[in-house]
């Protein structure tokens, strides 16, 4: 019983001074709290304006939202090719004694380019002139007829004929009358049967000559007729038919010798020499995988762009566009398209397209790469403003429109850019003035300052 006393009594002090720890504890506690709250600052009491720094305007550059054209293009790339190229050759086989031109030259339809060797041509002129000549001494004979002393030749021709036609029938007739005497004396027996013989020989010689002498006096007489009447339309269509053929062949001389020269066919520029003095060349010479020269004509060349197909019904010949070259940076050329192909390329999904671009001073050269633009439409009065002003935020595109000395947060609407600019379908009027350099760190309704340009 006593220990059970005692040990209830220990445990009732224990538990009496741990609760007079733990008040005086919070005693403290309360104390350092007291303290800490006497040495704050008095707040200011309920309803009193909390007083703000100002901010300091930001400097900025403004444009003004003005109405612009908007320049529909399509872009492309291509290449510059001349109007149109000759593949020059002789037509004719020689030796070349001149080349006339050098590579780059400027040369108008009709310049001579090239002289072939002509020493062997010159003698077949010569040679043709003087068959031509020929032919028309003849002819003009055969036209003109017998001269007097050629009708009294054959006149006395006629006469010796007859006088010999004469001769042999008188002999003739002796020769007969001769063998009919002899054939009565062989009757008789007065004569041999070689006599007889004889005397028939005799006369088969005299009809003979009877009748050459009638057909050379018949010739004669033919003869003397035809120098009477003149020549027979037949001779004087040989004459004239030999005639012409003379005059083809001087013709076909002629022809020669000017091929002999090649000339340029059209006024362009010589782009390629592939010939030097003392070479012989040929006809064959003259096919497209070897010509002696290449004429182009560069006055005025075509840009051959290449198109996607999705802008074949925005492109019309005629439309303008605007290209640069790699050849020559920091310039544009001006031309209109000329041609649409037909048909677009089954690889590449694509249409070529001619641009014809003026050439005047040559600056343009075939092969050159072009990039350039297509014009296919302009809408007038489009509000826009510079692409710089335009910011883009979680909401979507914005601006910042300064009013009364303070920039504005304002939504917009874009459409198309073009030339540096951006269209403005809804948001902003015409002559707000946007903020286009210094908008990054502006927040809504802060004063700004606008820079003077």
């Amino acid at each position: 019983m006593h220990s059970r006393r005692a040990t209830f009594r220990g445990g009732k002090d224990m538990r009496a001074r741990v609760l007079a720890l733990g008040v005086a504890l919070l005693v403290l506690v309360s104390g350092l709290f007291a303290v800490r709250a006497m040495s704050r600052p008095a707040r200011p009491a309920s309803g009193t304006a909390v007083q703000s720094q100002p901010q300091d305007p930001a400097t900025v550059a403004v444009a003004t939202a003005q109405r612009a054209d908007v320049v529909s293009r399509v872009f492309a790339v291509g290449s510059v090719t001349s109007i149109r190229d000759a593949k020059i050759g002789s037509k004719i086989s020689g030796r070349v004694t001149g080349v006339l031109v050098e590579e780059g030259a400027h040369v108008t339809a009709g310049t001579p380019l090239l002289q072939l060797d002509t020493s062997d041509l010159l003698a077949q002129q010569a040679q043709a002139e003087a068959n031509v000549a020929a032919a028309r001494a003849q002819l003009q004979k055969v036209l003109t007829g017998a001269r007097p002393q050629e009708r009294q030749q054959s006149a006395d021709t006629v006469n010796q004929a007859h006088a010999a036609l004469v001769s042999a029938q008188a002999s003739l007739q002796l020769a007969q009358a001769n063998l009919k005497r002899m054939r009565s004396l062989q009757v008789q027996g007065a004569v041999s049967q070689q006599d007889l013989d004889s005397a028939e020989t005799q006369a088969s010689v005299a009809q003979a000559q009877v009748a050459q002498a009638q057909a050379a006096y018949d010739s004669a007489v033919q003869n003397a007729a035809l120098v009477r009447i003149g020549s027979r339309e037949e001779d004087i269509q040989q004459a004239r038919a030999q005639l012409a053929q003379a005059q083809a062949g001087l013709a076909m001389v002629q022809v020669q010798l000017h091929d002999s020269t090649v000339y340029a066919p059209f006024t362009g520029t010589i782009t390629l020499r592939s010939v030097e003095p003392g070479e012989t060349v040929s006809s064959v010479t003259a096919s497209s995988t070897n010509p002696l020269f290449v004429l182009s004509q560069v006055d005025n060349v075509y840009v051959e762009f290449i198109v996607p197909a999705q802008h074949r019904s925005e492109l019309l010949p005629g439309q303008d566009a605007v290209m640069a070259v790699d050849g020559q940076p920091g310039q544009t050329f001006q031309g209109r398209i000329w041609e649409i192909r037909p048909s677009a390329d089954a690889a590449s999904r694509t249409f070529g397209v001619k641009v014809l671009v003026p050439n005047p001073k040559g600056l343009l050269k075939p092969g050159m790469f072009a990039r350039g633009a297509i014009i296919v439409g302009v809408r007038h009065a489009v509000l826009s403003v510079p692409e710089q002003a335009l910011l883009t935020a979680t909401s979507g595109p914005m601006v910042f429109v300064v009013r009364d000395g303070r920039a504005i947060r304002q939504a917009v609407t874009v459409g198309v850019h073009h030339d540096g600019l951006v269209e403005i379908t809804s948001g902003l009027a015409e002559g707000d003035r946007v903020v286009t350099e210094g908008q990054d760190a502006l927040t809504d309704n802060q004063p700004v300052s606008v820079r003077t340009p």
